[in-house]
């Protein structure tokens, strides 16, 4: 799967069935070149322009339970700040 792919589904969290936001950078391993974690950025009901941070988190790629074809479930206890 290409990043870009993954930049368009929508990120849940499991438990609650929230929508989280998506994927908008990712934390790489200089070393090895692996994907440690991705940045998630919630979406407001405004274009990003109107805003002037919207919230980030940061969910390890471990800590995905599924990819699917639309979206990628993770659970709230596995999310980092």
């Amino acid at each position: 799967m290409k990043f870009s792919d993954a930049q368009q589904k929508e990120v849940i969290e499991a438990n609650s069935g929230k929508l989280l936001g998506f994927i908008v950078d990712a934390e790489i391993d200089k070393d090895t070149g692996f994907i440690l974690s991705f940045i998630v950025e919630a979406q407001g009901a405004y274009p990003n322009f109107f805003n002037k941070k919207n919230e980030t988190k940061k969910i390890a790629v471990q800590n995905i339970s599924i990819i699917g074809k639309d979206v990628i479930i993770v659970s709230k206890n596995m999310l980092l700040d």
